[in-house]
């Protein structure tokens, strides 16, 4: 794998989340960046880590500090005190699948760490405002992102929605990196071409797009929008009960299991999310999966947010 021939010189630092990354694993979906090192990421490559099965993302161990997560057919990741990412691969590793543990679970979980209030979730800007989505795997997070930045709209983040409270308490959210990852199906239906664009890695049918056009930092969320199964394409608000229960499922602390949330601060954490539905409307979206209908979810969207500015 690559990360076997990496020499310690120069060790190159990027930006993303308002943070500087040194990473000793070059991350060329970032920017570079020349300020004051945040993070730190390193490769150990000397713990002997045995191959495992293929495997989803697990949480092996945690505590308010440290996490250590494993990939079957990937590695492992230490996460400690918000400042640093060691990773064990699995000497079969791909390191396309590498970085893209680390800059999903590990950053994911650092930004927790840091005392962040962290979605899974992607979001674009409109009209100054930060528009999320949030649904289950497969409801079409990052492909109605990429129909909205197809639009005209900013991109925050795709896959991690992260945000800070400022004095006032608003939500201000912090942009990733300027990427979008969409399947095959949805990468055409979006009207790109599959032949010039990047897999996420070896052996998955799921594509890199750029979002050249990023939204700055600080900009206020001012709603989510849950997707959801529907007949019909319609927008529903939702009661503040169902926007909680319907929020939990998509705190990224959360996707490792309960044991796992209660580890990270689960008092912390729900404080946050109390205090972000003080502030934010929660609505559900529901409609059929067609991906022939993303044009009229995107201007239904636009509708629906442009009413409220009139």
């Amino acid at each position: 794998m690559a990360v076997l021939n990496i020499k310690r010189l120069a060790i190159p630092r990027y930006e993303v989340y308002g943070l500087t990354l040194e990473s000793i694993l070059p991350l060329p979906e970032l920017l570079a960046s020349e300020g004051k090192v945040d993070v730190y990421i390193d490769i150990d490559q000397t713990k002997g880590v045995a191959s495992h099965e293929h495997s989803p993302i697990l949480c092996v161990d945690a505590s308010s500090t440290r996490a250590h997560l494993i990939w079957g057919g990937v590695g492992d990741l230490i996460i400690e005190d918000g400042q640093r990412i060691t990773a064990l691969p699995d000497p079969n590793a791909d390191e396309g699948a590498l970085r893209l543990f680390i800059l999903g679970a590990g950053l994911g979980v650092l930004l927790h760490q840091r005392g962040l209030l962290v979605l899974h979730a992607s979001g674009v800007v409109i009209n100054d405002r930060v528009i999320g989505f949030i649904g289950a795997k497969g409801w079409g997070k990052s492909t109605t992102t990429a129909i909205m930045h197809q639009r005209g709209h900013a991109l925050i983040s795709d896959e991690l929605l992260v945000m800070r409270f400022d004095d006032q308490g608003q939500p201000r959210l912090i942009p990733g990196s300027p990427q979008i990852r969409l399947w095959s199906d949805a990468l055409v239906s979006t009207g790109r071409n599959l032949d010039s664009t990047d897999r996420v890695r070896p052996g998955i049918d799921k594509f890199n797009i750029d979002a050249s056009c990023m939204a700055p930092e600080g900009l206020r969320l001012h709603c989510l929008y849950l997707l959801d199964a529907g007949e019909e394409l319609s927008i529903r608000p939702m009661s503040p009960s169902e926007a909680f229960f319907g929020i939990v499922p998509h705190l990224y602390v959360h996707r490792f299991g309960t044991y796992f949330l209660k580890a990270m601060g689960m008092e912390y954490t729900f404080r946050q999310l109390n205090q972000l539905l003080k502030k934010i409307n929660v609505r559900r979206l529901l409609r059929w999966k067609d991906l022939n209908q993303l044009p009229d979810i995107a201007q239904r969207i636009e509708q629906d947010i442009f009413q409220e500015f009139k």
